[in-house]
């Protein structure tokens, strides 16, 4: 029984973890499609560039909350299986219920998660200014001053982060195209 009150506590902790994870997984990899030049093509070279954008942008405690998250919904399952083979499969269904549910209802506007890239990026600038690093500094400034439009453009729009389908259909470099979809009702 103390087995499956483990896995049961690590999988609530991943499905509360899931808002703030996928949050900030899709917004960064909104945010470098977005801000990638609208020249290239959708093809393996380009996914690879918005990879290395997006962990640019995740630096540092960001990109642990999904590792975080996925490691307890992990550990939970194969937790579970030392209960009863069949629990494993009740938990990842429940965890995955409450994960979406809390999501749904808890689940923020691009904005906010453009503000936490936003302020992980300005340390990041005080740290490189500090460390005399000039070439990291210029890349951080630049990611800096791009973060700080998005969020004045999105401001106030209440939209959440586009999904991984939705991504497919935003060109890339196009800043305006996700605001100007969802306030048409599209």
């Amino acid at each position: 029984m103390v087995f499956l009150l483990i896995a049961l506590g690590l999988g609530l902790l991943s499905a509360v973890l899931k808002p703030l994870a996928d949050g900030l997984f899709d917004t960064s990899m909104w945010v470098a499609k977005v801000l990638a030049p609208s020249e290239i093509d959708d093809d393996e070279i380009s996914t690879r560039f918005l990879k290395v954008s997006q962990a640019a942008l995740m630096e540092g405690w960001l990109s642990n909350v999904p590792f975080i998250a996925s490691s307890f919904f992990f550990a939970s399952l194969v937790i579970a299986f030392f209960y009863h083979w069949w629990a494993p499969i009740l938990i990842f269904f429940l965890t995955t219920f409450v994960g979406v549910l809390l999501k749904l209802f808890f689940g923020r506007s691009v904005s906010y998660y453009l503000s936490l890239l936003q302020h992980k990026m300005a340390n990041r600038v005080a740290d490189y200014k500090r460390d005399g690093d000039l070439e990291r500094l210029d890349a951080a400034e630049s990611y800096c001053k791009d973060l700080e439009d998005l969020m004045i453009m999105y401001q106030g729009a209440r939209l959440r982060p586009p999904t991984p389908k939705q991504l497919k259909q935003i060109p890339f470099g196009d800043r305006y195209f996700w605001l100007d979809q969802r306030t048409n009702g599209v």
